[in-house]
């Protein structure tokens, strides 16, 4: 298709990815899905480039689209600049607090904007290895959706919903809420609470703590 430089990216339980340069110069990420697995775990690739697509903010690398090959799945989106902060913590040490600070105040910008949409949206793994940074402009990324889902209940604890017919609808009696990293979620997502925007509040503050002491 016209691709180069073509680079392995990663591996995680459900899928590998690889970076390429575009004909035209653009930077794309390409998820595939690991076709031994079950059908219904392949389906969350979908369910990712479904969250991922309600999203645009400069600081969060946009959708491209979402293929189905065969058996194989495949998510495009465009490429952060840069290195993740699990990475360039193993490389820096502890981050100085004018750069920890930058980078709160980057995330806060995402978890209020993710907050003002008709539908809140949970990022629900937030963590050094999901945030990448271009170590020229400080800009960050928030990358990997795969266990994204919308709210349950508000910052307050009350029921989330746009009108009474789709609280009416709604399961509040199980949390929709996927399982983040276990070193960086907070008590009420390792429990399986109902999803709120809490998650993203608490491993924002766990990520910050494991940025400024080193502790990635």
């Amino acid at each position: 298709l016209g691709y180069r430089d073509i680079n392995y990216v990663g591996k995680g339980a459900y899928g590998f990815a690889f970076s390429a340069i575009t004909p035209v110069g653009g930077n794309h990420v390409f998820k595939f899905s690991r076709i031994t697995l079950p059908e219904h775990v392949q389906d969350r690739l979908e369910e990712e480039a479904f969250m991922l697509e309600q999203i645009t903010h400069p600081l969060v690398p946009a959708h491209l689209g979402y293929f189905k090959i065969g058996k194989q799945r495949i998510l495009a989106m465009e490429c952060a600049k840069g290195l993740d902060l699990e990475q360039y913590s193993l490389k820096m040490g502890p981050l100085p607090p004018l750069q920890v600070i930058s980078i709160a105040s980057q995330m806060v910008e995402i978890l209020n904007y993710l907050k003002s949409q008709d539908r809140i949206i949970i990022h629900g793994d937030i963590k050094p290895s999901n945030i990448v940074i271009n170590p020229d402009s400080g800009e960050i990324g928030l990358i990997d959706w795969g266990s994204s889902v919308y709210a349950q209940v508000d910052s307050k604890g009350q029921f989330y919903h746009n009108n009474i017919m789709e609280l009416m609808s709604a399961d509040l009696q199980h949390s929709n809420a996927r399982l983040g990293d276990v070193y960086f979620i907070g008590q009420e997502q390792l429990s399986g609470a109902l999803s709120s925007t809490r998650f993203d509040e608490q491993g924002l503050a766990g990520t910050l703590y494991a940025l400024a002491s080193g502790q990635s």
